[in-house]
């Protein structure tokens, strides 16, 4: 993972840890998605910043994490073990989580083929809360909500990021696109600001259809 994008994220992790309405019912939304696969066994989550989101799965069985900012690493290592991750282990893992990573990782192929390498037989990769550049709103703005200037390497395609699983052979991959269950759903205010971002030179930032999506992957 690049050490360049730690900066601004020492701010963020300040003062937010399952205390956002918002997020804790994506975060509800998204477990659920985890949990048809399992909710146990060995688990990484790359990218894990203060460990907030794998404290709410409440997992059953040991966790992992990889995380490059120090403010939140620190934070994390209360309940997330950090010395195993995708770079020294193999056929180790159970599940491995990408939740909001891998627009930020700076070798994201890399990092899918080590997650390949790493799984045990008929584990899974979770990629969630993921930007989808074969989106509405990215064709006409080729930007998202989700998408930071200068901290993206790559933005993932729902076409793409498939192609990739299936080249590592992942086998039983998954898309979903989880917009009008989300708590960040505004059907006729995202309409509108759509219709703007239709007409205007501007961009506004809004949650869409397909914009975002979670998708899983077994080995």
């Amino acid at each position: 993972m690049s050490k360049k994008n730690t900066t601004w994220k020492n701010n963020q992790f300040k003062n937010r840890f399952l205390n956002d309405p918002l997020r804790l019912k994506q975060f509800e939304l998204d477990k659920k998605f985890i949990e048809k696969y399992t909710n146990k066994g060995r688990l990484l989550d790359i990218g894990c910043s203060t460990g907030e989101f794998v404290k709410y799965l409440n997992w059953k069985g040991e966790v992992y994490g990889m995380e490059t900012n120090s403010y939140a690493k620190k934070y994390a290592r209360k309940f997330i073990k950090f010395e195993k991750n995708i770079l020294n282990k193999k056929n180790f893992f159970d599940v491995i989580i990408m939740r909001g990573t891998i627009q930020h990782l700076d070798l994201p192929i890399f990092y899918i083929k080590k997650s390949y390498e790493m799984l045990k037989k008929n584990g899974y990769i979770i990629f969630l809360a993921t930007p989808n550049s074969n989106s509405p709103v990215f064709r006409i703005k080729q930007n998202l909500p989700a998408l930071i200037p200068k901290q993206n390497y790559y933005i993932p395609g729902n076409k793409d990021l498939y192609n990739i699983l299936n080249n590592y052979n992942f086998r039983n991959i998954e898309i979903e696109y989880p917009y009008l269950k989300t708590p960040y759903c505004r059907i006729f205010h995202d309409l509108f600001f759509f219709t703007l971002n239709l007409i205007t030179p501007m961009f506004f930032e809004h949650a869409f259809f397909k914009s975002m999506m979670n998708v899983s992957a077994k080995k």
